[in-house]
């Protein structure tokens, strides 16, 4: 069984963002946590803010709940100005990393308890919009276990059908996987996404986690000393990262640093190396290459390395086997430290301290500005 939740806003609601926070800022004590966001979170669309702890993204998250105000700034929900709104006049719930279940309630009552602290239905209709909401997590027949007999991913799928039942149009999610292993977290990455596009509630999540974002997201604000540094789908931020934070903290990246000049990069000890066409960047602009390790091709030296325009000698310094892919370490010979990643094991029989080349394509090269 099935259960879908219908959109309870009126066509006029419906067709403006879900959230739009526009010049928002938020000051404690004269230090700044938030500065200046300015974005719109689409109706539907499941969105995650991104970035390192104290980067300002819980502080945002609250702002948009009404946990806190904003210092500056509007903050619309539905395309209603909400920004001194208290948050139990505000059409959303969210769901804690905590859970915050009841121990004393079986499944059922913790499900229902939002409907029957708001006396607003009959008994039956509550226990037919528990038995939805049940089987929208995948817990039917688990209605009247109690909760020191469930285990963590069921948890937290009750935390789920307790946040939906009472049909918000925005859920908001504070690092909600938090608390599982790395497998199930794995696995409930998938549940939560496959939730979401059932009822169709735009779902926000708060999180550190880049791989969690990068599966669950249909975009994603990666955040960082309180501002917003790029917001897009999920794809253009590993792929097309805006600044130097970003290509680092989504994923890894090599990054060699000189100036531009004639299509290439003048960098100290490599010469003048190639760059991707189209970056935007005049000449004489210091920037940085960024360079994600499974893009860098590696070969023992005086090998051949096809299709790889630039090259570098380097010394193996580390080899990290990952599973699905092997980790080279690598020191530049002109400088500076460089990661390889191969597939599986496709370059087998290297030693550390042996001597190497490196070499990319520049396509797969991204300019950015210091």
């Amino acid at each position: 069984m099935t259960a879908t939740l219908k959109d309870p806003r009126s066509p006029a609601q419906a067709t403006a963002p879900a959230v739009r926070l526009t010049g928002v800022g938020k000051t404690f004590g004269g230090t700044p946590a938030v500065i200046d966001v300015t974005l719109d979170i689409r109706t539907g669309e499941f969105f995650s803010i991104l970035g390192p702890s104290g980067c300002g993204k819980t502080t945002l998250m609250r702002m948009i709940t009404g946990f806190e105000t904003p210092s500056e700034g509007t903050v619309e929900l539905d395309g209603a100005d909400c920004t001194g709104v208290p948050p139990h006049k505000r059409d959303l719930n969210m769901l804690f990393q905590s859970y915050a279940l009841f121990p004393h309630l079986d499944v059922s009552e913790n499900v229902a308890f939002e409907l029957k602290v708001r006396k607003s239905r009959p008994k039956a209709e509550i226990a037919q919009a528990v038995r939805e909401a049940l089987a929208l997590v995948r817990l039917d027949g688990y209605g009247d276990r109690t909760i020191g007999r469930l285990s963590g991913g069921q948890r937290q799928r009750v935390a789920i059908a307790r946040a939906l039942i009472g049909r918000p149009s925005l859920l908001l999610l504070d690092e909600p996987l938090g608390a599982l292993d790395q497998k199930l977290r794995a696995e409930m990455q998938l549940e939560l996404k496959k939730i979401q596009r059932e009822v169709g509630v735009t779902f926000v999540t708060v999180t550190h986690d880049q791989e969690e974002a990068l599966t669950m997201s249909d975009r994603i604000a990666v955040m960082d000393g309180g501002r917003v540094l790029q917001v897009d789908t999920p794809e253009a931020i590993y792929e097309r990262p805006a600044t130097r934070f970003v290509a680092n903290f989504i994923g890894t990246s090599n990054f060699l640093t000189g100036t531009l000049g004639g299509g290439r990069l003048g960098v100290d000890g490599l010469g003048n190396i190639a760059v991707p066409d189209g970056h935007g960047h005049p000449d004489g602009t210091p920037v940085h290459l960024a360079v994600r390790p499974e893009n860098v091709r590696l070969a023992r030296a005086g090998e051949p390395l096809q299709d790889c325009p630039v090259r570098a000698d380097a010394t193996l310094q580390q080899i990290v086997y990952l599973g699905n892919a092997t980790r080279y370490h690598l020191a530049l010979a002109h400088g500076g430290d460089f990661v390889a990643e191969a597939r599986g094991t496709d370059v087998s029989g290297l030693r550390i301290g042996e001597q190497v080349v490196v070499g990319w394509h520049p396509r797969h090269s991204r300019v950015l500005a210091e």
